[in-house]
């Protein structure tokens, strides 16, 4: 049917073109190469076509308008060649008949005839070459057998809804974003670049599904360990298992110090690095062209890559000994991962350590948004975890030092003391069982000792005031001694970064002696606290 809106949607060509009308055969649309707009009727008498113009469409002739007289016309007509045959006036002998044209279908245009003004004017332009790619495949393999052989018109939000789900259960929820992404980006090129039809997106406002964000950084103990497989990798011959490449490593310090992604290190060439400004022109990132600002330690480890590989004037930067671009860097990764007991950290969680690092160390989410090329602020805020946990140190730090200064006229109450977790006694535990002398009787539990003495040092209360399931407060306070005396505590808490609540006081007289349940003072059994010398 002939609409208003199918009417717009009609756009000139070279030359004249008609579409007839299915809902009222014989009324038809003219298009002329000026872009204008003619409604006329088309019938037959006694085999001979008849084509009465009905107007010129705008504001003085509706579309739905020239329809009604088109009916009146064709209507008029047909009763016209009736009264004829009736009153038998035919030339000829032959009764005058009006015969209706046989409908011609209305111009169609497939989705896939779009798809491929889609990939020609702006995937193949606009996207970078994986992009073009992936979207490439989710066309061929997803939305055109689905929808290609329809008219683009015909698609409904219903059906890409239900396409949506569907995949979500077949190919997972990021295959089902990323089709409707597809989707979407395909009519908005079709509806507001183009200019082809007047309707509303049927991808848009389809609710995405939910892909909870990976965040994977490296602590620093984790940092040592890859450090220490690296180093024992560079000591193995070329060759042999184990073996890690020096440029490889190079690769690894550089994303680790930057936060650039993966491709941007490796087709990084000499001419890219503005030595005097300390700043790297990256012409081709995912966010565009960018200039990075990098640390003196970058800069000086790019001076010492420059010596060693012969102070080239231009190639790339990390490269083989045929001048090749480097590959074979995520399986170097993943040797390495693997050794330092960390498979589950990609390279590209290297890119969020830095942020997580940068974050810690103060530098505002706006400030990481610009090294790591961010285009769009949301990207940077899957970090704001981070900058909020900052700032509660900051805040905690802050309220301490007051009421260290003086005390508040309400005063605060002490924040609640907190037992070691498990990763904090795997940190200290080779220090404190160093400790252990060689001696019998029963074997203290020397992590309780710990949290004995930090709950003492903590609230600020006396020695025998330690709760029960701690241990011996006599006990717990000549291990505090000892490890004060030999500089172990000290080590403890440099460590385990405690308050200053917690670094330590003297360790004043020791408590009283526990009585016993008759009464009787028996003495501390001193091999219980293991006093002998250390191993």
């Amino acid at each position: 049917m002939i609409t208003a809106a199918f009417v717009r949607e009609c756009k000139p060509r070279a030359t004249m073109y008609e579409v007839t009308c299915e809902a009222l055969p014989g009324f038809i649309l003219r298009v002329l190469p000026t872009g204008k707009k003619v409604a006329l009727v088309r019938y037959r008498v006694n085999g001979k076509d008849q084509r009465v113009k009905i107007g010129l469409l705008g504001p003085a002739l509706s579309i739905d308008e020239a329809r009604r007289r088109g009916a009146l016309l064709l209507a008029n007509a047909a009763t016209a060649a009736s009264a004829d045959e009736q009153s038998g006036q035919q030339a000829a002998g032959k009764p005058a008949r009006l015969e209706q044209p046989e409908s011609v279908p209305s111009q169609i245009t497939t989705l896939r005839e779009m798809a491929e003004r889609f990939i020609s004017d702006y995937v193949e332009v606009h996207l970078k070459s994986g992009s073009a790619a992936n979207y490439k495949e989710h066309l061929e393999t997803v939305i055109l057998p689905e929808f290609g052989d329809r008219d683009f018109r015909s698609v409904t939000k219903a059906e890409i809804a239900a396409l949506h789900s569907k995949l979500k259960k077949e190919r997972g929820a990021s295959t089902a974003n990323y089709v409707l992404c597809v989707l979407g980006s395909l009519y908005t090129r079709i509806i507001e670049d183009w200019e082809l039809v007047e309707l509303r997106n049927p991808a848009q406002k389809i609710k995405r599904f939910t892909i909870p964000q990976r965040e994977r950084f490296l602590s620093p103990e984790e940092r040592r360990r890859v450090q220490a497989v690296i180093l024992a990798g560079l000591k193995i011959p070329a060759g042999r298992k184990g073996h890690v490449k020096l440029v490889s490593v190079w690769a690894l310090d550089l994303l680790a110090l930057t936060g650039r992604r993966r491709n941007e290190i490796l087709t990084m060439t000499w001419a890219m690095i503005d030595w005097q400004h300390s700043v790297l022109n990256l012409p081709d990132t995912k966010g565009g062209q960018l200039k990075v600002p990098v640390s003196a330690r970058v800069l000086g480890l790019l001076k010492h890559i420059h010596d060693q590989t012969g102070n080239p004037s231009s190639g790339y930067v990390l490269r083989t000994a045929k001048g090749t671009r480097l590959r074979g860097v995520n399986r170097t990764w993943e040797n390495i991962r693997k050794a330092a007991g960390i498979p589950d950290v990609r390279l590209h969680d290297l890119r969020h350590s830095f942020a997580s690092d940068a974050i810690m160390s103060g530098v505002s989410l706006a400030a990481v948004g610009t090294l790591l090329g961010h285009k769009q602020e949301r990207t940077t805020k899957r970090y704001t975890h981070l900058a909020d946990d900052y700032l509660r140190r900051a805040l905690e730090t802050a309220t301490d030092r007051i009421v260290e200064a003086a005390t508040p006229i309400a005063a605060l109450p002490p924040t609640p003391f907190e037992p070691m977790r498990d990763a904090q006694w795997k940190a200290i535990a080779p220090m404190v069982e160093s400790t252990r002398g060689r001696c019998g009787g029963p074997r203290i539990d020397l992590r309780s000792t710990v949290d004995a003495i930090r709950w003492t040092l903590h609230t600020g209360a006396k020695w025998s005031e330690i709760p029960a399931q701690y241990g011996a407060s006599t006990t717990c306070w000549r291990w505090y001694e000892r490890w004060c005396s030999d500089g172990t505590w000290q080590q403890i808490a440099a460590t385990l970064e405690l308050s200053e609540t917690e670094v330590g006081r003297k360790p004043e007289r020791r408590p009283p002696r526990a009585k016993s349940r008759r009464g009787n003072n028996r003495p501390i059994d001193v091999t219980a606290v293991e006093t002998s010398s250390p191993l």
